[in-house]
């Protein structure tokens, strides 16, 4: 019998084929588990900024029966005029203390302007394109629901959109309820 020849080589390129396959596959399994993982990343953020804004409102329930913490999220930033931690404040201008020291987080530098110097040292630009919002479900009485959103680009792609649906120009955003 005659022997057969180059068997061995077309079995081996077939292996490696196939091996490069399976590596491209578990290279995209990769990529797209860094991607979740930033993902969860960033809502574990926003849940702690939301939770932080909500202890905030809690402490001082007569700014939020006046409205004062009720904030737009195309209204920017907001300023403190006065340093609270150091000074005695009213519960507007602590409302106004508390929403910009956490929108100082959200953003990458401190919002400009006079008491930002006086502001919390954390850590900054926790979520790309970061905002805030806080809303009343109803009249804003004593008793009706207050909505806080942290809005945030997930996909870093200059959206603005806060309608939180799950389009390429839509904000990705968190929500959390506080009855005062």
């Amino acid at each position: 019998m005659k022997a057969q020849s180059g068997l061995t080589l077309i079995e081996v390129l077939i292996a490696v084929v196939v091996l490069a396959i399976g590596l491209l596959g578990i290279a995209g399994l990769q990529s797209a588990a860094l991607s979740n993982n930033l993902i969860a990343y960033q809502y574990t953020q926003a849940s702690t900024l939301a939770q932080a804004t909500i202890e905030r409102m809690r402490a001082n329930r007569q700014g939020v029966l006046e409205g004062a913490y009720l904030l737009e999220a195309a209204a920017g930033p907001p300023s403190a005029p006065v340093n609270c931690a150091s000074a005695a404040c009213s519960p507007a201008q602590q409302a106004k203390w508390d929403l910009a020291n956490i929108y100082a987080q959200l953003l990458p530098a401190p919002a400009p302007g006079p008491v930002t110097a006086n502001l919390q040292n954390g850590p900054r630009g926790m979520l790309p394109g970061g905002r805030l919002s806080i809303t009343c479900v109803g009249g804003c009485t004593d008793t009706d629901l207050r909505i806080v959103t942290i809005y945030w680009d997930v996909n870093r792609n200059n959206a603005a959109g806060t309608a939180c649906t799950s389009g390429r120009d839509q904000l990705r955003c968190l929500r959390l309820g506080y009855i005062p």
